[in-house]
């Protein structure tokens, strides 16, 4: 198996086990891709990861979207002074 074969594989399956595990993060640049295209024998195995890369991608920037509307309307909501009454007597 040559190198380039070899270490294309190796992050493939960095990504793969990235996806598996969506709660881990990744740091920017932890992976240098290989000098080089990806091998013809490797290509049909990048596209699904890319594809499920891209599905994580959309998935997160709606949860985001989401988010961002619920603190929007968190922050609408009108608090009370601290010295205001939490109870109101109805009976008395």
């Amino acid at each position: 198996m040559s190198d380039n074969l070899t270490a294309w594989l190796a992050v493939l399956d960095r990504f793969e086990r990235a996806l598996d595990a969506a709660d881990q993060e990744m740091a920017p640049g932890s992976v240098d891709p290989p000098a080089g295209p990806v091998p013809e024998e490797l290509r049909e195995r990048a596209e699904a990861v890319l594809g499920r890369q891209q599905l994580m991608i959309s998935g997160l920037a709606a949860s985001r979207a989401n988010i961002a509307r619920e603190l929007a309307a968190l922050r609408r909501v009108p608090t009370t002074p601290k010295d205001a009454p939490a109870y109101l007597d109805v009976e008395g």
